[in-house]
């Protein structure tokens, strides 16, 4: 650069050096409940009164012993506020947005609250420190070099009791409903009477089908025993309405919506472990265990060791969110399982973040590729290169469509009539 030229500027620097000081005021504002205190203050509450409820809040709902610095939480308010998360009523005072109000309360069913306190403690420490460098160096995943153990260790210890997983699985739902509609739109399926979503925990995907094709007349999701359960009991009576067309979805962590086995090892490799049917009290208008009038129903069975007691001869398979935790030689796996499953010209439904054919964007792709550096043998890919996973266990007329959400969609067809 000569003298006489003007220096870029240094903006796009500064702004990614402040990003993580942004994500670190949500994740934190969300553990303290911040949102959760304002969600019972519609008009707001002052910075004291709001430092009051957040010390009884995490004191268990006395005061004593417990105490939040107001000078400290009123300038992470202002820091939300900024951050268009909070508005400031009147001086002083603080208040929940539309977007807080939906996406960072728990009680909301759109919350994602759950992955919140997911991405503080788990995908932040896989990134921070020396993890993602570690991971680049080594071109593998850091679960051993960051936690001291393998992911389903880290897994079983954060999320020890039923509500901590609940709360994840409710944060993974949200997630998945935000592509969902789009995903299942992406292409014309009206004619699909059967289908199997493989690891498709809470069903979002499922469900959004049977809303947008009336002619769907059985839509099974398969998952492990565990997370069945989890799911009749839980979200198996959610409404068969709502699903939304745009945002992002989640990342595939292990008992999580699309991929509760995913993310590499952290729930069983991809979907191992006792086949067990779930059991609980859930109704949604069909049988218990069932929802959208009996359309969609569960069961819990190891789609790899399994695959018999699954639903054959199926118009459908639906992956969401599972080739990108493997490998090629595990994908092939996964995908010759959906090849027997489904009945001569029925198709397969893969539903993955698209990278661009140069590899070279978008940039929530090459940023969910790196998560899959730090946690998985996976990747995210492009259309070609799922073309080619697909060609290679028999599929045909491999075509791919960006949804304009966080998900695109990939169908490829299994040759026949």
């Amino acid at each position: 650069m000569s003298a006489s030229e003007a220096k870029p500027s240094a903006a796009p620097v500064l702004e990614l050096l402040n990003a993580f000081r942004a994500s670190a005021s949500l994740l934190t504002a969300v553990s303290l409940g911040v949102f959760e205190c304002l969600a019972s203050a519609p008009s707001g509450l002052s910075a004291e009164d709001l430092a009051k409820a957040v010390a009884t809040r995490n004191a268990g709902g006395t005061t004593a012993g417990s105490d939040v610095s107001c000078d400290g939480l009123e300038r992470l308010c202002r820091a939300c506020t900024s951050l268009d998360l909070l508005h400031s009523p009147s001086p002083g005072s603080y208040a929940l947005t539309p977007v807080s109000a939906t996406y960072l309360v728990s009680s909301s069913p759109d919350s994602l609250t759950g992955y919140c306190f997911h991405s503080q403690q788990v995908v932040w420490p896989l990134f921070g420190g020396n993890g993602l460098a570690a991971a680049v160096q080594t071109g593998s995943h850091v679960w051993q070099q960051q936690f001291g153990g393998t992911s389903a260790d880290i897994f079983s210890r954060i999320y020890a009791t039923p509500p901590d997983v609940l709360r994840f699985m409710r944060g993974m739902h949200a997630f998945a409903q935000l592509s969902a509609a789009a995903v299942v739109k992406a292409f014309d399926l009206g004619w699909v009477r059967s289908m199997v979503d493989l690891g498709g925990a809470t069903g979002a995907i499922a469900r959004a089908a049977c809303e947008a094709y009336p002619g769907l007349q059985s839509a099974v999701v398969v998952d492990l025993p565990h997370v069945v359960a989890t799911v009749t009991q839980h979200f198996a009576d959610v409404p068969c309405t709502g699903a939304h067309g745009q945002g992002a979805a989640g990342e595939g962590e292990a008992a999580g919506e699309g991929e509760a086995a995913g993310e590499g090892e952290a729930a069983g490799e991809g979907g191992a472990g006792a086949a067990a049917e779930g059991a609980a009290a859930a109704v949604g208008g069909g049988p218990p265990g069932t929802s959208c009038g009996g359309r969609v129903r569960w069961l819990a069975a190891d789609f790899f060791g399994e695959a018999e007691r699954l639903p054959q001869q199926v118009d459908l398979v639906v992956l969401s969110r599972i080739l990108h935790d493997w490998d090629p030689p595990r994908c092939a796996q996964v995908l010759k399982v959906a090849h027997g499953l489904l009945r001569p010209g029925g198709c397969v439904l893969v539903a993955e973040m698209l990278l661009h054919e140069d590899r070279l964007g978008p940039t929530p792709a090459l940023l969910q590729d790196l998560n899959m550096l730090v946690q998985t043998h996976g990747r995210e890919r492009s259309p070609s290169e799922y073309a080619a996973l697909l060609e290679g266990a028999g599929f045909e007329g491999v075509q791919a469509a960006r949804t304009g959400t966080y998900l695109d969609a990939v169908l490829g067809r299994k040759p026949g009539p």
